[in-house]
This record gives C-alpha cells, structure tokens and sequence, in this order.
C-alpha cells in the first residue's frame, strides 16, 4: 500500500501549522464517489463544509461554489466521509470533497462561467476536448482534521482519475491556483497552453492567477508518479473496496474507496 508523504500541504486552501497541529485525531474515512442525484444529503453537507472552508479564509464569492448541480446525474461527488458526532447531531461528517462536472455544453463548465470572459477563443478550445469526453473537476477542499492527519487534497484528485475510465471519460480538467499547481506534475495534469495571457487568468480574486490543468487517459498515465499509478490500479481492480494507509504526523489513517458510478 502507498505511504503518503506530509508536507504542510492540504488544499488549495492552504492551513495555519498552529491549526493543523491541533486538529482531532482521524483513525479512518471513507472515500465515496456517487452521481449527485444519489446521497442527497451528502451533497449539502458538502456545499456546508466547503462553504466554511472559504469562509475561514476570507473567501465569500466564488463562481463554482453554489448547489445548483445537486440532483443532476452528470455530475460526479466525491466525498471523504469519517464516523462521528457532528454539531447537528449526525453520525458522520464530510471532511473534504470535490466534484466532476461532466460537459455536454462548453458554455455550461464552471470555467467557462468563471474565465471564460477573459478569453473569447477559450470556448472553442474546450470544444475539441469535449467532443472526445471531458470532465472538469471543480469545488475541492479538504479538511483540517485530514490536513492534519497528513492527507493532501491530492487524494480526491486521484479518485476522480480513477473514476474517469470507468464513465468513458478521456479528458479530466481543473482550475488551478498558484498552490494546486504544485500537485500537478506527480498526477500528470499539464498546464492548457495558447489561452488566456500567457495561459494565466485573473481568478477568483484580481490579486490571484489562475490556470487550466488538463489530464488526458490513456496517454498521460505513463508519467503519472508511481505510487499514484499503484493506487488508481488498485482502485480499477476493487473500485468499491480499494484501502490505502496514510502515514502522518499523528499516526496512520485508513482511506477506504467505495466508486458508485
């Protein structure tokens, strides 16, 4: 099983060492992947999390944050959920999470909807990717409890490859920030070229650039680091009881995949 190396990094949100130092103890969670007309009450718990999330970091407007895809069924959740008692009283609680938009209409991708005002040719150059079946993986955020168990937001990243192939998708795109950008080259996401000034917007505030990371299957699944590699083969055999162990700074935590798509 792959060991996952701690360095400070959690999210694209990136927390206080003082706050992740002194977050709970996590022992195990469980990463469930499901269609977003499944688990309703998940979702929002979702939205919940991500929403304080942005919230503790001065975010309060971001385009993709909103709870319009609950319900609809091409869109993908993936969700880190771990047992306990949260503040409503329920015996579980998402810990982190992202989403995989499948796109039907380029116009209708949360990019488009965030940057696409800055690049009047960006539509069209999602239109080739599309015709061949993309996906663009937005809303990610991660925890402090997992931040502190030593889990980068990486791992939402790499079931949403998994989870690709197994919906007939091709092309996986994200939004990057200057921090998520970091992530990239061991997941094999390439910086989109020809777009935008210099490939750069300004997003989701005038002070912040942003870029457009692509990952494409089957090709780029040769340059995807090793233990990435090992991990989404693992997931391919035993979609819904695949089980990695994280080594962190407070001890081992269990990640448990369960994919229902």
């Amino acid at each position: 099983m792959p060991v996952y190396t701690w360095n400070g990094m959690s999210s694209s949100l990136n927390p206080s060492i003082d706050r992740v130092r002194n977050a709970e103890r996590i022992g195990e969670a469980e990463v469930r992947v499901f269609r977003a007309d499944q688990y309703l009450d998940c979702c929002h718990d979702l939205v919940d999390g991500h929403q304080a999330v942005l919230q503790a970091y001065g975010i309060k407007k971001l385009t993709t944050f909103n709870r319009e895809w609950i319900g609809d069924p091409d869109v993908i959740v993936i969700a880190a959920v771990a047992k306990g008692i949260g503040v409503d009283g329920k015996t579980e609680r998402v810990l982190g999470g992202a989403r995989m938009h499948g796109v039907r209409d380029v116009e209708d991708m949360p990019l488009i909807k965030a940057i696409g005002n800055q690049d009047e040719n960006l539509a069209r150059h999602m239109q080739a990717y599309a015709d061949e079946g993309a996906y663009e993986l937005g809303g990610m955020w991660n925890s402090i409890e997992l931040a502190g168990m030593g889990v980068e937001a990486t791992f939402l990243i790499q079931a949403a490859m998994a989870t690709l192939t197994m919906v007939g998708g091709r092309h996986l795109f994200a939004l990057t920030s200057p921090v998520t950008r970091r992530m990239q080259a061991p997941l094999a996401f390439f910086t989109e070229e020809g777009i935008g000034q210099d490939g750069y917007f300004t997003y989701p505030t005038e002070k912040l650039r942003a870029t457009i990371a692509r990952y494409t299957f089957p090709e780029n699944i040769e340059a995807v680091q090793p233990q990435v590699r090992e991990l989404l083969e693992n997931i391919w055999q035993d979609p819904e009881r695949a089980s990695f162990n994280v080594r962190g700074p407070k001890g081992d935590l269990k990640l448990k995949f369960r994919i229902e798509v």
